[in-house]
């Protein structure tokens, strides 16, 4: 499968004069170097550490491979793209692999074990399989949007969202339906296992969240409990999950203990969440705002630990790359770019009072 991309075209210039035509050709020479200096050195600061290419409309979804060196990325281009985010490598930010699909890739997520890649569409889902000649189509199934999936750590569950707001429990690669868990009134926004795939939780898009039992299907009283949410994440400590709704008067991001139900902290400061990251160790929660900034947080002491941006456009999507430090971000541009979270010592931001620790129920 030709992974290229290629454009073509050509401009005729017969009515320019050669002085204009070596005008325009410098100016181009100009806006090209001013280019590359801003996608290494964005708005944010020096902190800022450049982008790739990303896709030619919208940025749906970014997950990172198992080994954590090749980011995915999903777009309404109607791609896949895999792109080398191994730090420090010759080839960094270069697109590996392009898969094309029929229609608008809405979500993604790569199997724990590197084996399968599931894409959910406007109107399918394919479940691509990792084989020695690259990847190829293992399953599909057709009918509504896909517009939410996850991988179980087993790698071989699959929950996929529903227009009706039912999560459907599928074994892959045999697509065998398994479960139907209900409870939502609305399309599914976004779905996700806890670390030790004990529980799926699932949000609509009018702001509903459950968390059901994978084995028993009981819904667990902590997804009522949270009120209306836009965003949610797990942490990989299988201990915490972080929530928050989309604008005021209920923003901020809260931590729950998911053993106990309780409100652990609620972290303030940011007006509405568009998305939630976890970094890889869970000692860190990063926020995409809906006032075009990201703001980061210390997950056990609540401390903010840096913002970025104030004008970064609306960012749908960001995850934290392999290292735990680095934040990978994209929205409607369709660009991907990297933020370098503060350490302790180098933040600048310090507002103690943007931390409400909570112990109440």
């Amino acid at each position: 499968m030709d992974a290229r991309r290629v454009r073509g075209g050509s401009v005729r210039l017969s009515w320019l004069s050669r002085e204009s035509a070596a005008l325009l050709a410098a100016a181009a020479v100009v806006g090209l170097v001013l280019s590359a200096r801003l996608d290494v050195e964005e708005e944010g600061g020096p902190a800022a550490t450049g982008a790739v290419a990303g896709h030619d409309l919208l940025l749906e979804a970014m997950a990172l491979n198992p080994a954590g060196d090749v980011l995915i990325s999903s777009g309404w281009d109607d791609t896949v793209r895999f792109w080398d985010v191994d730090q420090g490598g010759a080839t960094w930010g270069e697109e590996v692999l392009t898969l094309p699909h029929a229609s608008r890739p809405y979500a993604l997520a790569p199997s724990p074990d590197g084996r399968y890649l599931a894409v959910g569409c406007a109107n399918h889902l394919t479940v691509w399989h990792s084989a020695s000649a690259g990847w190829e189509p293992s399953a599909t199934k057709e009918g509504t949007d896909y517009r939410a999936l996850a991988f179980a750590p087993d790698s071989r569950t699959l929950a996929i969202g529903g227009e009706g707001g039912e999560v459907r429990i599928l074994a892959v690669p045999s697509m065998e339906e398994s479960a139907v868990l209900r409870g939502l009134g609305d399309m599914v926004h976004s779905i996700a296992f806890s670390a030790d795939g004990a529980y799926v939780a699932a949000s609509s898009f009018r702001g509903d969240l459950m968390i059901w039992d994978v084995k028993t299907g009981a819904t667990s009283p902590l997804g009522r409990k949270v009120g209306p949410v836009h965003c949610f994440a797990f942490a990989g400590d299988g201990r915490t999950l972080a929530t928050s709704p989309w604008r005021a008067p209920e923003a901020g991001v809260t931590l729950w203990d998911l053993a106990t139900g309780r409100r652990r902290a609620t972290l303030a400061g940011a007006e509405g969440v568009n998305a939630l990251a976890f970094s890889p160790g869970s000692d860190l929660v990063a926020a995409a705002c809906v006032d075009q900034k990201i703001m980061v947080w210390d997950a056990g002491s609540g401390e903010l630990r840096g913002v970025h941006g104030g004008d970064l456009g609306w960012v749908k999507t960001i995850l934290f790359t392999r290292g735990g430090s680095r934040l990978a971000y994209g929205g409607r541009d369709g660009s991907i770019r990297f933020w370098d979270v503060p350490a302790p010592e180098e933040r600048s931001v310090r507002t103690p009072s943007s931390t409400r620790p909570s112990t109440a129920g």
